[in-house]
């Protein structure tokens, strides 16, 4: 998916696991970690295929993407009063963002590689369009309306 709609998912995804008086933080930490997954484009793989095929691999695995939550988690925990007032709700929000981004990722088709390492073919559902405003314009005004 876009970036803008990955960042819209984040938002309203944190947004909707926290404490009420926490929205407007989570929005910021939800659109934030929502594009966690797709900093991998900065690899350089060594050439333009490469580069294409290996997006959407180990930074999308919900084997790294879990653990790594738990990490963003303990770190959000220790440092950010918000997420020590309420933690399992922010423990809900900072897992289920990361995880929703390749969850959205694999509804396009292109899909995703879920389970790397494990040598499966992209997971791809084929049920998204890469850009889609029906999908993305809805969560930006749901955001804009929870806050």
């Amino acid at each position: 998916m876009d970036s803008l709609t990955q960042i819209a998912l984040g938002a309203a995804v944190a947004t909707i696991c926290v404490p009420q008086h926490h929205r407007r933080k989570a929005v910021l930490i939800g659109a934030i970690l929502g594009t966690v997954p797709d900093l991998d484009v900065f690899i350089d793989y060594g050439d333009a295929v490469s580069n294409f095929t290996y997006h959407r691999g180990f930074s999308h695995s919900l084997f790294v993407l879990i653990p790594l939550s738990l990490f963003i988690w303990a770190l959000l925990k220790k440092f950010y009063e918000p997420v020590r007032n309420a933690p399992l709700p922010w423990l809900l929000a900072v897992s289920l963002t990361l995880i929703t981004h390749p969850l959205l990722d694999a509804h396009t088709v292109y899909g995703t590689q879920l389970f790397w390492p494990l040598t499966f073919p992209p997971i791809m559902w084929s049920t998204i369009f890469i850009i889609d405003p029906l999908y993305t314009l809805p969560l930006l005004i749901g955001v804009i309306v929870i806050l």
